[in-house]
């Protein structure tokens, strides 16, 4: 960048690039503090990102008038690193692994994000308007991502909830795994998978086999029984994927956290907890005694799976499936549950070729859930396995093989220990009869009406709008509404006591 530095009248340091001025030729600092004051901000921000802010005379001023804020600088280039330490965060939108849409969620969080102040400094608009224009528009996809994600936890948290209670209530059998150094393959439903299972029926006894929800039904149908299959959808549809196939395996072991949904009958095959650490379902879990392994939340299936898989073993991870983009038929490897219960209603007028063809589509989903793996450092030890499929897109560091190449790694691997599912202690601390129970998880939800992180969780944009209200006459009417809208969550969740004969949601 042609950025050249000289002295401002006032003996400070100054800067212009492509002739244009990044700070007054006289008190830049002066400048930067009047910059400050006409900030235009109605909330209490957790964060302010300053994007371009050249010499960073800012700094101290936004801490006088945030000083609760963490400050972060955007760069449009390295030429003002002398400054970075004055930041609590610098970004850059220089090429590198990650966009800066990634790099801010990553760091701040949905939550984070929504209570952050973006501003410019107009001066590095004129002089970087081309990398002006991309930064400001990967920050409103970091935003619009955070805010779709607050709305899903919003609508779902009080379903999670309820499946954790009903967790609780009908689990009996649980099952843990003994980590190994085999290779590990899992599956998911794309596709490809179809080309992949007479080579994994072949290969069966030479790795461990995870199968997600969606490719249970394609494994059990090509005669292949997995060693544990995961789920983690708090959905309804979810529910569908696993019923039929493992009532009629109940030797299945099912990995799923507390918040994933199942049928009240699923819970008779052993059940691996897993959790994640936080939340309501963690303090359940935690508070009930169950033996759980740690799992990473994340927004497909296939991301928790592959964390999974390569904490279970020190050798590779193959995964067959994992297609994550637009198909030119069904979107899922059949036998699909969704599927099977859309295919009745086909008729002349909505035919499936109908229902179909927005599987061809371009899907914003699919493009996340490749997005992440794309950004993700997996220490080269996780692969896209396939029979030579011709994908649409790679996955960064996520490298595509063959079988072949797998059938030399599986041969290399000969001899090495396979992870194993072994049976768990029952957790002592709750009741083995349903009333003992449900008079034990009565008591931890009364316990913990006030937890800020059950507030957290259950009315996550009330606890956003109060943060961002602090200190201002808004407070107390967000500080209500948080209380009434959590004293409606727990009436809600009494659902799931009542529902426990009938095995609803």
């Amino acid at each position: 960048m042609d950025v050249v530095f000289t002295k401002a009248a006032d003996g400070t340091m100054t800067c212009t690039c492509k002739s244009i001025r990044l700070h007054s030729a006289y008190k830049p600092g002066h400048e930067a503090e009047r910059f400050v004051q006409s900030i235009d901000c109605d909330f209490t921000p957790g964060y302010v990102a300053v994007t371009g802010p050249a010499l960073s005379y800012c700094v101290p001023y936004l801490k006088k008038r945030f000083p609760g804020a963490k400050l972060c600088a955007v760069r449009y280039t390295k030429d003002f690193s002398s400054t970075d330490s004055l930041w609590d965060k610098v970004f850059f939108t220089e090429a590198l692994a990650q966009p800066l849409a990634e790099q801010l969620y990553a760091y701040m969080g949905e939550e984070g994000l929504s209570s952050c102040l973006f501003i410019s400094w107009q001066p590095s608009e004129k002089a970087f308007p081309d990398i002006y224009r991309e930064t400001w528009q990967q920050i409103k996809s970091a935003v619009l991502r955070s805010r779709d994600i607050l709305a899903t936890r919003s609508f779902f948290a009080r379903r999670w909830t309820r499946n954790a209670i009903r967790f609780c209530l009908f689990t009996k059998h649980t099952a843990r795994i003994q980590g190994g150094t085999a290779p590990v393959v899992i599956c998911a439903s794309g596709p490809s998978l179809q080309q992949s299972l007479s080579f994994i029926r072949q290969h069966r006894r030479e790795f461990f086999l995870i199968a997600v929800s969606s490719a249970l039904q394609p494994l059990i149908h090509a005669d292949i029984m997995p060693d544990i299959c995961l789920s983690t959808d708090g959905g309804y549809w979810a529910k569908l994927h696993l019923a039929a196939a493992l009532q009629a395996h109940p030797e299945i072991p099912l990995a799923i956290p507390a918040e994933g949904a199942c049928f009240a009958q699923t819970f008779r095959n052993p059940i691996i907890p897993l959790s994640y650490g936080d939340g309501i379902s963690e303090t359940l879990l935690r508070t009930s005694g169950f033996t759980t392994i740690h799992a990473e939340r994340n927004g497909t299936v296939s991301g928790t799976a592959a964390q999974l898989a390569l904490s279970l073993t020190n050798g590779k991870v193959f995964f067959c499936g994992l297609d994550l983009a637009p198909s030119a038929g069904a979107a899922h490897t059949q036998p699909n549950a969704l599927e099977m219960q859309a295919a009745p209603a086909d008729e002349r007028f909505r035919s499936k070729e109908t229902r179909i063809v927005p599987a061809t589509f371009r899907s914003a989903s699919l493009e996340v859930y490749a997005a992440w793996f794309s950004t993700q450092d997996f220490g080269g030890r996780l692969f896209r396995l396939s029979d030579h499929y011709p994908f649409s897109n790679t996955l960064g560091t996520v490298q595509d093989v063959s079988w072949e190449f797998c059938a030399e790694e599986l041969k290399r691997a000969q001899g090495s220990q396979l992870p194993a599912v072994e049976k768990a202690p029952r957790p002592e601390a709750l009741p083995e009869d349903s009333a003992g129970r449900t008079a034990f998880l009565q008591q931890i939800l009364s316990r913990n009406k006030e937890n800020p992180a059950w507030l957290q969780e259950a009315c996550t944009a009330d606890c956003i709008l109060l943060e961002r209200n602090r200190g201002t006459a808004q407070e107390a009417g967000a500080r209500e509404k948080l209380l009434q809208d959590m004293q409606a969550f727990y009436t809600d969740i009494q659902r799931a006591f009542g529902s426990r004969a009938t095995g609803g949601c």
